[in-house]
């Protein structure tokens, strides 16, 4: 070993008391040694420095020597470098196998011999140390070359081993060696290729090619077949005569392995599908050759309505189903020309071919709700129902860049959502509905300072005994434009921001004043309160809320009832839930019953005293029989639950009279009251059929003391 020419072996295995057993048996040849506990470590040694050897264990952790050593050969300045699998345990047939395809050069097995060990770290030593000195002017080659020839026969003794095919070639790239690795590479024996031309090797179509640096090319075996192979082809000067050393390896697996990177980089992993990077490629492609061709181009986005829904019913594992059964049924729907792309969570693009216009589109979309609209089996014991919601953008219309129209079709999509027609094209004011939307949020966040919140109180009517037992507190919005502003206008984008929790306390606290008011002047009532899902996010603070403002306007727990939306339960459902609802003692209703995904079980749990019958259901109930047929169901299963029933959106007597035919309890809507100003509605509990007398004995009344807080 030449002293200037310093050599390091790397010794890789996740046993430090192995790693010091290998270093005492290598520490006679006086090598420096350089250590590390698993693959991922060994990968950054080579990435730092070159070693002579490296001797590797097979078994560790995360990342076992065989991958180790092929991520090591990939780099090009490891891709020589001798690996040794040096192993404790008896090698079965196949390990040594899998081993040399990985790249080493050698495998020991224990028990390990430490003359056996030190003797072939010494001959790789040796060679690492040849080819640093081949790399030497071209002042140091005689020497090189004498050095060489004396140790000819040890080194031909290596490179029968190797797993590396070896070939040396006479100056004309005629073959003069073939190793037992070249033999085992293309099926030839020795003595068939000695004599014969290194381009015999390639395949017909590359043998036009005799590299001299390191190149890939494809190969060609005795028995026809064909592989890609790395060749490197070195110079070697041997005293007066040149000769070339051509180290060949089957990158096969290499290919492979890329293939899937680049593969696994386009696609989704969970349905196989394109996904945004190569979906975006492919429209830019797209939109290049609509330009050329002056033909439309369509591109639609859609999502799964309440898909959220699905994996908080049935669990995110069977939520993974359903996407790559959609995923499949889309696929199969649509035509080879279009390309389907997950874009992420459940939303999907579709990219229609050139020529495309919207007639076109738009019967692609319906396709696509058409075949989704068929029940999915997930799982053995689950059918869900799934529909879509579809944005539709064309090219040039509404944009000439991917960016554009996925944003365009995303706000297309997003209003068939809200308008529930299945499938929208995108118009100019869709994208001005968020500036909107935006502004509406900024004057938001200034409305309980600026007293602009009201309530309106809708009474509730019991029908067994036709008179007012309680009210339903309703939030209107005072809007600095002079308008009286519906919930449905404004709540949207208060249950999507942090205003959510401060809106509804100060409803929860306007509420219980209100009712303490009217409880001194002797009307004994209920008022309902609603709540949405992140008022009972964890950290919010819902249930001491709730208990210290009852408590400050000193209302019976039993005259709050807390109204709770199917989703809200669904969105919020802790284990801890039901029992900490029960403790609070306030009545819990089901708004909004049939339009959600409740679960049985769990409305079992909790203590629901009242479940409200849908208006959607309630409206037409004299007049649409599925709709009757929903609301007696509904009234029979809250029975059952032992809880009331209440039907929303009563607006005329036949509906009323109906309801009372079917045993519901309770009713509100237009027929009875339309939502009043609290003034106004202790006028009407007065003066209305279906009001209420005063029963209660009237304390000192809080009229004039409305600035009084709770909070």
């Amino acid at each position: 070993m030449s002293p200037d020419t310093p050599a390091t072996v790397l010794v890789v295995d996740d046993n430090a008391s192995k790693r010091l057993s290998i270093e005492a048996v290598l520490e006679p040849l006086g090598l420096t040694m350089f250590e590390a506990g698993s693959g991922e470590a060994a990968l950054h040694a080579v990435m730092d420095q070159t070693f002579a050897v490296i001797l590797m264990d097979v078994n560790m952790p995360d990342m076992d020597g065989y991958e180790t050593a092929r991520l090591i050969r990939m780099r090009r300045e490891a891709e020589h470098t001798p690996i040794i699998f040096v192993t404790a345990q008896s090698a079965d047939e196949g390990q040594i196998p899998v081993a040399y395809a990985s790249g080493a050069v050698d495998f020991i097995t224990g028990p390990i011999v430490p003359e056996v060990l030190r003797a072939k770290v010494s001959i790789f030593v040796e060679l690492f140390l040849k080819s640093r000195e081949l790399e030497r002017s071209l002042s140091d080659m005689t020497k090189l070359s004498n050095r060489f020839r004396d140790s000819e026969a040890r080194t031909s003794a290596v490179l029968e081993n190797v797993a590396d095919g070896i070939v040396t070639l006479d100056g004309n790239g005629l073959i003069e060696s073939f190793n037992r690795a070249a033999t085992d590479l293309f099926g030839y024996a020795e003595r068939e290729m000695i004599g014969q031309p290194f381009k015999s090797l390639l395949a017909p179509d590359r043998r036009a090619e005799f590299v001299r640096e390191a190149t890939e090319s494809t190969a060609m075996r005795k028995d026809g077949s064909t592989f890609p192979i790395e060749v490197d082809l070195s110079d070697v000067q041997l005293g007066a005569r040149s000769i070339h050393i051509g180290c060949l390896r089957d990158i096969s697996e290499r290919h492979e392995y890329t293939e899937l990177l680049k593969h696994q980089a386009l696609h989704d992993d969970l349905t196989g599908l394109p996904n945004r990077a190569l979906f975006g490629d492919r429209v830019e492609h797209a939109i290049l050759a609509s330009a050329r061709t002056d033909e439309p181009l369509a591109l639609l986005v859609l999502d799964l309505d309440d898909f959220k829904q699905v994996n908080d019913t049935l669990g995110h594992h069977l939520g993974d189903v359903l996407l790559k059964l959609v995923a499949a049924r889309l696929v199969t729907s649509l035509r080879d020309a279009d390309t389907v792309a997950r874009l992420g969570g459940d939303e999907f693009g579709v990219l229609l071919p050139g020529g495309t216009d919207l007639a076109g589109a738009a019967s692609v979309a319906w396709k696509i709700q058409k075949a989704l609209g068929r029940p999915f089996a997930v799982g053995s014991n689950h059918t869900v129902d799934v529909r879509a919601s579809i944005g539709i953008a064309l090219v040039p219309d509404h944009g000439d860049n991917i960016d554009d129209l996925l944003r365009r079709a995303d706000l297309a999509m997003y209003d068939a959502k809200r308008s529930g027609g299945g499938y929208a094209t995108f118009a100019s004011e869709q994208e001005a509905a968020p500036a909107r939307r935006l502004a509406l949020l900024g004057n938001l966040r200034h409305c309980i300072e600026r007293n602009e919140l009201v309530l309106h109180y809708q009474p509730k009517i019991d029908l067994a005994t036709r008179e007012t037992i309680g009210v339903e507190a309703l939030i209107r919005w005072n809007h600095p434009s002079g308008d009286l502003l519906m919930p449905g206008q404004f709540m949207r984008e208060v249950e999507s921001s942090e205003l959510m929790v401060p809106i509804t306390e100060w409803v929860l606290n306007e509420a219980l004043h209100t009712l303490r008011i009217w409880r001194d002047e002797g009307y004994d009532l209920t008022i309902a309160v609603n709540f949405g899902a992140r008022s009972l996010a964890e950290g919010s603070g819902f249930f001491e809320t709730v208990n210290r403002m009852t408590d400050t306007w000193g209302i019976p727990r039993d005259k709050l009832t807390i109204e709770l939306t199917e989703s809200a339960l669904l969105d919020t459902a802790g284990p801890d839930l039901p029992a900490q609802l029960e403790q609070m003692g306030q009545r819990l209703s089901i708004d909004d019953f049939g339009t959600g995904y409740s679960s049985l079980l769990y409305l079992q749990r909790l203590p629901v005293v009242e479940i409200k019958a849908d208006r959607s259901f309630v409206t037409s109930l004299a007049t649409v029989e599925d709709d009757a047929v929903i609301v007696r169901s509904t009234i029979d299963l809250a029975h059952n639950l032992g809880a009331r029933v209440v039907a929303e959106g009563v607006e005329d007597e036949a509906t009323m009279d109906l309801l009372i035919e079917y045993g519901c309890d309770e009713a509100q809507g237009f027929h009875f009251s339309h939502p009043l100003p609290a003034d106004a509605l202790v006028e009407w509990l007065q003066s209305s059929p279906f009001g209420l007398p005063r029963r209660l004995h009237r304390g000192p009344s809080l009229t004039g003391t409305r600035a009084l807080t709770a909070t």
